[in-house]
């Protein structure tokens, strides 16, 4: 769903025109084109499509987004070999591992594209079958080639974003190049000054990490979802107007205030990483406006004036929560009125989980503009028809866990 809603936008287009000049021919398709290329350009170009709409899950704990590189370089690297659905499933799992663990271990936050590269080589490593001394030699050059993002990155409203796509690549060239015989630094996971061992191996052999995902409802920050969902329960509730509204509080964490928050943004990228902005899509248009963005909805004076009555509050109450959890909570005065809403966690976290005809709908709403409804039913179709190897998903033993990760532990 990701890739076929953002592989229309301007940015992803822009991206497959540098892959047809760049990258050498190959086997692995740029998703719902017709065209292939190297798996290196396949996964620029999948990966940037997946990550254009701020759509992609994540994961709490890394404060980012490994799917958008792991599942690119799974498929391209299962192109490649001619893999069957269940090594490349499990290949998902691996790379979700990696990724996840690599941006735990940091200390500090990190933009995805610093840790995507180690989510592209578990998937496509396991795919490939990459043997353990290059998979240890592939991590190491990893861990210097990935961008090097500051912390807000992925908040300064530029289609770089959090560089998903081209830390997803420079795990691919990583992976090859270790493959090739070219070597990188073994201890690099040893150095306590950039990772810790212990959180990076805490839990390994137990429940996958991708367990921990969360989906999101809306085309936006992850951010921004708790106050979305916290306004439209209380409008629900107490059927509140868009016209009686006079002005909205939100009250969250500090890492919101990170975000543009601009009331009249720009682009799109401005508008998905604006709180008040999406608040004013929500409650004019529906929860359909941010499934995903139509940059139609920029510049409209009804918008940004609803956007105006937003004010961000700091909570000390929800501060500790972050960044395990990404709550908020909304006070909203309309019709000489107010209305509080309790403290409220976004939907689609494991603990409040989107079930599977909730993403069904997520998945026929986001891709309404791009695929007819027969169209729709038939990829859906296809996907029910996998459900026979979703068990792979919880069947994936200590043993091929740890041979993704081979360069993590501690000398003795």
């Amino acid at each position: 769903m990701l890739f076929l809603t953002g592989s229309r936008e301007t940015v992803v287009k822009a991206t497959r025109t540098v892959a047809r000049g760049e990258f050498a021919a190959g086997k692995a398709e740029i998703w719902f084109t017709g065209e292939r290329s190297s798996a290196m350009g396949a996964v620029l170009c999948n990966a940037a499509a997946c990550a254009v709409l701020d759509l992609d899950d994540g994961f709490r704990a890394a404060r980012g987004h490994p799917g958008a590189a792991a599942i690119p370089a799974a498929l391209a690297a299962a192109s490649e070999c001619g893999a069957d659905a269940g090594i490349f499933l499990t290949g998902i799992v691996a790379g979700y591992e990696l990724g996840v663990r690599a941006a735990v271990a940091r200390d500090g936050y990190a933009p995805s594209g610093a840790w995507s590269p180690f989510a592209a080589i578990g998937a496509a490593g396991f795919v490939r079958g990459t043997g353990t001394e290059p998979l240890a030699h592939a991590l190491g050059i990893a861990a210097q080639h990935a961008p090097a993002l500051p912390g807000l990155a992925g908040l300064m409203g530029s289609d770089v974003k959090e560089g998903i796509a081209w830390g997803a690549a420079s795990g691919m060239a990583a992976l090859r190049l270790a493959e090739s015989g070219f070597t990188g630094p073994l201890a690099i996971f040893d150095e306590v000054a950039l990772y810790s061992a212990e959180r990076l191996l805490a839990g390994l052999g137990s429940a996958p990490l991708i367990g921990g995902t969360y989906f999101k409802p809306y085309a936006c920050c992850r951010h921004n979802h708790a106050p979305l969902d916290a306004y439209a329960a209380l409008a629900a509730k107490h059927a509140i107007a868009p016209a009686d509204v006079t002005s909205i509080e939100v009250h969250t964490y500090s890492g919101t205030f990170n975000l543009s928050n601009r009331a009249a943004p720009r682009d799109l990228v401005e508008a998905q990483y604006s709180v008040p902005y999406c608040l004013a899509l929500l409650a004019l248009h529906g929860r359909e406006a941010l499934l995903p963005m139509d940059p139609a909805m920029l510049g409209v004076r009804e918008l940004e004036d609803f956007a105006g009555r937003v004010s961000m509050h700091r909570d000390p109450l929800i501060e500790p929560l972050f960044p395990k959890q990404s709550p908020a909570r909304v006070v909203v005065h309309a019709g000489g009125k107010r209305f509080e809403s309790p403290v409220t966690m976004p939907r689609g976290d494991p603990a409040d989980p989107l079930s599977w005809d909730d993403l069904r709908a997520k998945f026929e709403t986001a891709t309404r503009r791009v695929l007819s409804p027969a169209r729709q039913q038939l990829i859906l179709a296809s996907v029910d028809r996998q459900h026979e190897y979703v068990a792979l998903l919880g069947g994936v033993t200590r043993r091929q866990v740890e041979r993704q990760v081979p360069a993590v532990r501690r000398k003795e």
